[in-house]
């Protein structure tokens, strides 16, 4: 599974088994296809997550918006999504107040989805060089139970 996003956390692109693994993004209307707003509806992250298991992912959304507030000071996008995703979550609160804007490229995601149960995956981000775009993947240990669930997901040769 892999979608890309700017830096303002806007789903821009993805593929079809990210779609399988998250959510239809097609059929998201494209102000709300962004990953603060999708992981206010969809419970606290991407797809459904155990309580508590959105904390690490609240934090690093909270470093990349205010990375993205100082890129672009007189745009009040990044703000607004601020006070959505703080009024939703104290660990975004937390991260927010920390003024941390250190990524990391990879967070462990537990998560539940509704066919296949629980996953353990790594969210694995890449910058896109010369752009504000970052590339964002969903792998799996090679063998493990989620391997097999996201091979489920989608064909194996990696086509989207």
């Amino acid at each position: 599974p892999a979608y890309v996003v700017n830096d303002l956390e806007d789903i821009v692109a993805w593929n079809s088994t990210a779609a399988a693994l998250i959510t239809d993004f097609a059929q998201v209307p494209a102000h709300e296809r962004n990953t603060v707003r999708l992981a206010i509806r969809l419970g606290g992250t991407l797809c459904s997550a155990p309580v508590g298991a959105e904390g690490d992912f609240a934090r690093q959304s909270a470093a990349h918006l205010r990375a993205a507030g100082a890129r672009h000071p007189a745009d009040r996008a990044p703000a607004e999504l601020v006070n959505e995703y703080a009024a939703h979550s104290p660990d975004f609160v937390a991260g927010w107040r920390s003024h941390d804007v250190h990524l990391r490229p990879t967070l462990r995601k537990r998560l539940h989805h509704p066919e296949l149960g629980e996953l353990e995956l790594d969210r694995q981000t890449l910058l896109v060089p010369g752009t504000s775009l970052r590339l964002v993947l969903y792998t799996a240990d090679p063998g493990s139970p989620s391997a097999t669930a996201l091979a489920e997901l989608g064909p194996a040769d990696g086509a989207p």
